[in-house]
């Protein structure tokens, strides 16, 4: 039976994110397969054109979350 492979599983294989043996059926098929080893050079690609965004919280933030996280309003009642 051929494997077909999604935008999805491909995406999910470049972020590392695919299973040990959906990585593997995806690495066999890329060395079979010039136009799915065209289509992850596309994905590739684009990857690198996204930003690379990094969040910080303020601490204030944080702690607020905290706080809340472990006050009264979130102890169970019984």
């Amino acid at each position: 039976m051929k494997q077909t492979f999604t935008n999805i599983d491909m995406i999910a294989y470049l972020y590392g994110e695919s299973t040990p043996a959906q990585t593997e059926a995806t690495e066999a098929a890329l060395a079979a397969d010039p136009v799915l080893r065209g289509e992850l050079a596309e994905l590739t690609q684009a990857q690198a054109t996204v930003p690379r965004v990094r969040f910080n919280a303020r601490r204030r933030l944080l702690q607020a979350i905290r706080n809340y996280a472990t006050g009264p309003d979130l102890q169970l009642s019984m």
